[in-house]
């Protein structure tokens, strides 16, 4: 099993698969619990998907790791650059594949990234569930509908990378860190299901509208006579409840349940004796409201990610992935990344340096500094930094920080790194800069013209020595 050579992830967590040892996808019964609470729990899915928009931020790029280093080097040029910019169809397509591969790390803990060409030669790469791949007589296929038959038999030439978060005690094992918040998310869950019922139901909305049967008409409804011995109330009780529930817009759902009584043959009865209103609402109880605060909070401190953001007290725009301090950059968002950048680096950019490097004959899994080439990232764009660019620039120039430093701190990636071609038009300008400096800074002497006589000094004062030398007689 290989190592990876970077990263926080000790053990491989990426496989490229062949259909020769490989088994069909499948979940266990925690890793569809979790499908099913993404799609019905709106917390976790807000969480979810948080980080999923904030990996879709972070841009890919090729690198060189050298042991001992910090990080990798970016490389800005060169085969291994030009693979990494065409993966996925480029930016865009590695945003999308970035935050799939991110919401398959936080709900079932792992997925299948497939490489393939479409009906038009057109290279394909996405990301699957287990539900959508299988092996069949030893040929991959994918599931595009939802019939029996809806599956699409790939290539032989399909690439296949199974990329899992590793189990702690079981390292071929895949885990999600949502698993240790199943406990909440069922409370929540049960929390939300009770609020939801009592929300809209329609005896506690609306309550009953109690009249004189004597004087007024008791409601008809769609079978009156009903399952014999049937209550007439109940049986209208429940068809209008059950009306007013199926479409909120009715007029169910708005009026007051009509329900007669008989006031007897007075005469002198007021409206508001034959009329009164029932309010028979149960307000939501303030204690479920706070058991629900406690169960949101439970599940923030599970879930790996910042809490306040599921708790919506950071200040980020509806769940967006707005810039994330670098605190937690470090803590939740790069684990991920340098999981997906191994997965990236093991299943697309060594296959296709090495099948390259086979074919030039050169050897293009090594950097220009003898270290190896990955895949890695860049986070400058959901990055929050405090602004150290002025000091930035003062270390730069005293040849105390590197280049890179000062991109980094300055808010710019490495892609902004000049080329050298780019970099010897900017030493032109410089130069040319500096010499129109100089020339302003020292315009050059005119020449005396031929047979004019210097004029050095004050032409009506002369040198003491020179007149005593023209006129040795006067004092």
């Amino acid at each position: 099993m290989e190592l990876p050579a970077f990263g926080t992830t000790l053990v491989a967590s990426a496989s490229v698969l062949s259909t020769g040892r490989a088994y069909n996808p499948e979940y266990d019964s925690v890793q569809d619990q979790l499908w099913d609470y993404y799609y019905r729990l709106e917390e976790f899915a807000a969480a979810v998907n948080w980080k999923g928009n904030a990996l879709s931020r972070v841009r890919l790029l090729a690198a060189e790791y050298i042991p001992g280093g910090d990080e990798p080097l970016p490389i800005a040029e060169g085969p291994a650059a030009d693979a990494v910019a065409r993966l996925a169809g480029g930016i865009g397509g590695q945003s999308q594949l970035m935050k799939l591969m991110g919401v398959h790390y936080n709900v079932p803990g792992e997925g299948w990234l497939v490489g393939h060409e479409d009906e038009d030669g057109e290279e394909i790469w996405a990301v699957y569930s287990a539900d959508e791949l299988r092996i069949r007589e030893k040929v991959y296929q994918l599931r595009v509908g939802e019939s029996q038959r809806a599956w699409q038999t790939l290539g032989p030439d399909t690439m296949v990378v199974r990329f899992w978060r590793p189990n702690e005690r079981y390292s071929y094992r895949a885990t999600s860190v949502a698993a240790h918040a199943l406990g909440s998310m069922s409370e929540l869950d049960l929390i939300n299901k009770r609020i939801v019922a009592e929300t809209v139901s329609r005896l506690a909305s609306n309550g009953i509208l109690l009249y004189d049967r004597g004087k007024l008409s008791f409601p008809q409804t769609a079978n009156p006579s009903g399952p014999e011995g049937q209550d007439p109330f109940a049986q209208v009780l429940v068809e209008v409840a059950s009306r007013g529930i199926k479409d909120a817009m009715s007029a169910e759902a708005a009026l007051k349940l009509p329900v007669g009584v008989d006031l007897g043959d007075n005469t002198e009865t007021k409206l508001s004796d034959v009329m009164m209103a029932l309010d028979l609402s149960n307000p939501i109880d303030d204690k479920l409201i706070a058991h629900r605060e406690s169960a949101i909070r439970r599940l923030a401190t599970a879930l790996d990610l910042p809490s306040d953001i599921l708790l919506g007290v950071s200040g980020m725009n509806h769940w967006g992935a707005a810039q994330v301090e670098e605190s937690g950059i470090k803590l939740h968002i790069a684990p991920d990344a340098e999981m997906i950048c191994h997965a990236l680096t093991k299943g697309y950019l060594t296959p296709v340096l090495r099948a390259e490097g086979e074919r030039l004959g050169e050897d293009l899994l090594t950097g220009p500094n003898g270290g190896r080439i990955v895949m890695w990232y860049d986070p400058s764009e959901i990055e929050k930094r405090p602004d150290k660019s002025d000091d930035a620039i003062l270390a730069y120039d005293r040849m105390e920080i590197s280049g890179a430093a000062l991109r980094r701190e300055s808010g710019f990636s490495e892609s902004d790194m000049p080329t050298p071609k780019e970099l010897e038009e900017m030493t032109d300008k410089l130069e040319r800069r500096n010499m129109g400096a100089a020339a302003v800074a020292n315009p050059p002497q005119a020449e005396p013209e031929m047979g004019t006589e210097s004029t050095e000094g004050d032409a009506g004062s002369e040198d003491p020595a020179n007149t005593q030398a023209r006129n040795p007689g006067e004092v």
